[in-house]
């Protein structure tokens, strides 16, 4: 056990020296309950998140002790061994674990210790895979569960420009698009949103100089991401893996709307219910996003309308090569589904236009795009790269970067 307060000592006189941005989205954060969980994809923040909460919490003082659950400790003792001793001889009642996944029986170590030591708190990090729900120790219940998203483009510019930015609501983005323009008026925006889609979304890119750099730490996160997380929780061996990272090539390197389940089964000669299976494992890590229509019934679990990167960040970690305009194209719609569905908006396929959200149709484009797809609709915008101020009918692209 002291090996571990040695552990958090030295990560915690590192982590002081690193610049740290606190987010929005971390004043929403109430961790008073007994077990409460911080889900995300890899890259998001999650560490940095633990090691602050556990320096506020008395780490110093010996009151909070924050581990890695892939600690070699653990070959050897269990979590439950490791709180009963911390409650029995130390102060501390608040024990943060880092990718809590990667320790076997998680759950029922978890829920041991709930029912058990009454006035101690677990807060957890882990996979945005994680299930608390469809396991034989159900944790729903006792948990609070808090999910982690990358950086919108609207904290991207704060962390990078040093300055406060407004937040708009979707409502407020469509009706007074015109002030919240003139409200943010930053100089070089569209050059800001070009450097954002293409290495911006992450909270670890600060520690990089070279973009080569930024793109080959996405690379080995993605590379974690299907080979430790997804083998892992899903107890998948390299085979099948080595299938999971072909799916997620083809799906960023593909024009969004051509690539389904069938095809993809096709092209790589399984059959439709495994590859059905392994593309929602890859959006459930936070890889890819589905595009559904806006109905009902378990058929929409299974056949997306589009299928997208997370973000334009992995496609240029990918040096992905398509045509200029469908690679440009891609990036838009990537970036705004990104920014729509990390804001908690319900974002469907709309055959009229691009996205229906909230009772809005938005057609994503380029400067020159015409209103022609989505004239006849009630509440029918253009979402338009490459310009600064919007009319009537046509919206900046940047500002779906502020709703979160």
């Amino acid at each position: 056990m002291e090996k571990l307060f040695e552990i958090q000592r030295i990560l915690l006189e590192q982590f002081e020296v690193l610049p740290f941005f606190h987010r929005h989205i971390f004043d929403q954060i109430t961790l008073d309950n007994r077990i409460s969980g911080i889900l995300g994809p890899r890259g998001v923040g999650k560490t940095t998140f633990l090691l602050r909460f556990v320096t506020e919490r008395g780490a110093k003082k010996r009151k909070a002790l924050y581990v890695s659950a892939d600690n070699v400790y653990f070959l050897e003792h269990r979590l439950l061994d490791l709180v009963d001793q911390l409650y029995k001889e130390t102060d501390v009642r608040l024990l943060c674990i880092d990718e809590v996944h990667k320790y076997p029986n998680w759950n029922q170590e978890l829920k041991n210790i709930y029912d058990t030591y009454l006035d101690f708190r677990i807060v957890f990090s882990g996979s945005s895979m994680i299930d608390l729900v469809q396991t034989k120790y159900d944790l729903s219940r006792r948990a609070t569960i808090y999910y982690l998203h990358e950086f919108s483009l609207r904290e991207y510019l704060e962390w990078h420009l040093k300055k406060p930015l407004p937040i708009c609501s979707l409502d407020d983005m469509v009706s007074k698009h015109v002030e919240i323009e003139q409200d943010i008026a930053l100089p070089g925006i569209l050059k800001y949103l070009q450097e954002y889609n293409r290495c911006g979304y992450y909270p670890f890119f600060w520690g990089f100089t070279q973009e080569r750099e930024k793109f080959q730490a996405i690379e080995n996160a993605v590379q974690k991401t299907i080979y430790e997380d997804i083998g892992t929780l899903h107890s998948l061996k390299t085979p099948s893996l080595l299938v999971l990272e072909k799916l997620f090539k083809f799906i960023i390197s593909s024009p969004p709307g051509e690539m389904s389940a069938y095809k993809l089964s096709q092209s790589l000669d399984k059959d439709f219910e495994t590859i059905s299976t392994y593309l929602h494992y890859l959006q459930e890590a936070g890889l890819i996003r589905f595009l559904y229509p806006k109905s009902t019934g378990k058929a929409i679990l299974r056949t997306p309308n589009k299928m997208y990167p997370d973000n334009p960040n992995l496609m240029f970690a990918a040096y992905v090569a398509m045509a200029q305009d469908n690679t440009v194209g891609k990036v838009r719609e990537t970036f705004v589904l990104n920014q729509m569905q990390n804001a908690g908006l319900q974002t469907y396929f709309s055959p009229k236009g691009d996205f229906f959200v909230n009772g809005y149709t938005f057609e994503i484009g380029g400067p020159s795009k015409k209103e022609s797809q989505i004239r006849h609709e009630k509440n029918g915008y253009v979402l338009a790269d490459g310009i600064l101020t919007g009319s009537k009918t046509h919206i900046p692209l940047y500002l779906a970067g502020f709703l979160y």
